[in-house]
């Protein structure tokens, strides 16, 4: 049981480091968020450490605002456009609002991976006394 903990504790640093990258921008930032999600998700099945609230529903958030911001950037890319087409652009504004929400939820995420980390040396802890 210690040694499955230690690795789950070695593994939710891994996302904690990946979680980090998370803070850069929507699209990097995104794939980095589903990386943290991957590992976390790893990290439950291997330490059996139920996932904190605060985990998963910011990784949930931060998934679904990186989708958000990067569709809405699709949408109102024109390739035949100037270099300062998002200047002009009706989506501008929600863009850049998403995407100061998304640095908003990348933080909860690096808060989020903390505390599982946390909760999973806790559990550690209390396996080593007993």
């Amino acid at each position: 049981m210690r040694l499955r903990l230690t690795i789950a504790v070695v593994i939710q640093i891994v996302a904690i480091l990946f979680s980090l990258m998370g803070w850069v921008d929507a699209l990097q930032g995104g794939a980095a968020v589903v990386m943290v999600g991957l590992l976390t998700l790893a990290t439950r099945l291997i330490s059996r450490v139920t996932i904190p609230k605060l985990t998963w529903m910011s990784l949930a958030a931060a998934i679904v605002l990186s989708v958000a911001t990067v569709s809405l950037l699709v949408i109102a890319y024109d390739p035949m456009a100037s270099d300062n087409q998002f200047a002009d652009s009706p989506f501008s504004a929600t863009i850049s609002g998403l995407n100061i929400v998304y640095r908003v939820a990348a933080v909860a995420v690096i808060a989020g991976t903390v505390f599982y980390a946390v909760r999973i040396g806790d559990e550690r802890k209390k396996s080593a006394l007993s």
